[in-house]
């Protein structure tokens, strides 16, 4: 992985943990809860962390991809998720910008600012990563068009 603030990697290891357990069959809180408890005191955390990844999800239409568990490379998914929490707007902001010029649904808003509010100073906007991307960085599955009868 790129050399990023503690927050950063910390992310990626719950989503990893998060879709290997959801892929297991198994309930991926308690291995979230468990990962995150010896970082963060932060509780919410692995709660926020979770509806963040199905949101995103449900609004992308399809499952977010990991990168294997133990590479230090992350996937385009993961990429992407980082860029959200780092150009999420914050409460009070304007709903869209120059990172994210579509904007984002509030439900995701709200999970992005929950998680960095647990992390606190850990997640670094001032920290070295890609700049902001000139399309939405998340592949999009095709949508059927519903024609009315």
């Amino acid at each position: 992985m790129p050399s990023s603030p503690l927050g950063s990697l910390v992310i990626v290891k719950l989503f990893r943990l998060w879709a290997a357990a959801r892929e297991a069959g198994e309930n991926p809180l308690p291995h979230m809860q468990s990962a995150s408890a010896r970082l963060f005191p932060a509780p919410e955390l692995a709660i926020a962390c979770a509806s963040l990844f199905e949101l995103v999800e449900g609004q992308l239409g399809r499952r977010l991809v990991p990168e294997c568990c133990c590479s230090p490379a992350l996937s385009r998914d993961e990429h992407a998720l980082l860029g959200v929490l780092r150009h999420a707007p914050e409460a009070g902001q304007p709903l869209a910008g120059a990172a994210v010029p579509h904007g984002l649904p509030g439900a995701i808003r709200g999970a992005a600012f929950a998680i960095r509010r647990a992390l606190g100073a850990s997640f670094d906007d001032g920290a070295e990563g890609p700049e902001a991307p000139a399309v939405c960085p998340f592949e999009r599955v095709p949508q059927p068009v519903l024609a009315a009868v």
